[in-house]
């Protein structure tokens, strides 16, 4: 009897770990003043870029992993083993980390935080298990503390089909406040470049968005009219749009802002001979400020 108790927790516990979607530790409970230490200890584990081509070379992504305490403190010199699994935490031996290596061992530095690479699979290697599109699980765990084991994963899509990824990729350009009052004072906007992942929404985190001021007056945050910025893990690429003085305008106005996610990653070369039709596979967007002359300072 107890052998089949024992079964069942475990298909409970892989049954579990399927259903995790995201970067997620299980759910703990807040530590009691009297309690043990190690039920405080935390691990959050980050892929950047979380979305990666299979082509004829091994694409890489950093793999960060961050151990601190439940009030926040880091905790230095911390053994984190890492390895490759799939959707039902099996392991998965396609791609490497850290060069040539399945299972990799590293301390974490003063700061909580460690760091390895992750070599996703060939096209060829897609093939051979018969699909163009795959989740792979990075696992990371401390190992036992106490009585419990400190686990957690951060999701990577691999994609081999260059094409399909274009289709099932998103961008979107926004801008928080979309109409300034321009005074004596320079109005700001944000500006958001979204970028997400078609199917389910995941973000597409670490890959640049440039910005570009196409026509009208401002500038942006840098001084430039011209930048970019990095996806963060919503991803999100943030910039400040500065726009004139009332001073600076005769009358109402618009300023057009476009803006680019980065794409190289995706191609080198577009895949069609019609010239018209290359611009279908690089992802921008363009939208409209309203600037309106006011008065005074306010």
């Amino acid at each position: 009897m107890k052998r089949t108790i024992n079964t069942f927790v475990v298909i409970l516990l892989v049954i579990s770990l399927a259903a995790v979607s995201s970067c997620k530790r299980d759910q703990v409970g807040v530590p009691g003043p009297m309690g043990p230490s190690t039920l405080a200890t935390l691990i959050e584990i980050t892929a950047s870029p979380n979305i990666i081509v299979a082509g004829a070379s091994r694409q890489q992504t950093t793999i960060t992993a961050r151990v601190y305490m439940f009030d926040g403190s880091p905790v230095a010199n911390q053994t984190v083993s890492f390895d490759i699994r799939d959707a039902l935490g099996q392991k998965l031996y396609l791609g490497f980390l850290d060069g040539s290596q399945t299972v990799v061992s590293r301390s974490t530095d003063s700061s909580g935080m460690v760091s390895i690479t992750y070599a996703g699979p060939l096209a060829s290697e897609l093939s051979e298990i018969l699909v163009s599109e795959l989740t792979v699980h990075i696992n990371v765990y401390l190992g036992w503390q106490g009585d419990e084991i400190i686990t957690d994963f951060c999701p990577i899509i691999v994609v081999g089909d260059l094409l399909e990824l274009v289709v099932v990729v998103k961008f979107e350009l926004q801008a928080f406040p979309n109409v300034l009052w321009c005074t004596d004072k320079r109005p700001k906007s944000e500006i958001r470049g979204i970028f997400k992942y078609t199917y389910n929404g995941i973000p597409i985190i670490g890959r640049r968005v440039y910005f570009k001021i196409l026509s009208g007056p401002g500038e942006f945050g840098d001084g430039r009219t011209k930048t970019f910025a990095i996806t963060d893990k919503h991803g999100v690429a943030m910039i400040k749009y500065i726009g004139p003085t009332r001073n600076e305008i005769a009358f109402d106005t618009l300023v057009t802002i476009q803006g680019q996610p980065e794409t190289d990653w995706i191609h080198v070369d577009s895949p069609y001979e019609d010239p018209n039709i290359p611009s279908e596979f690089y992802i921008h967007k363009e939208m409209d400020i309203r600037l309106i002359k006011g008065q005074g300072i306010n």
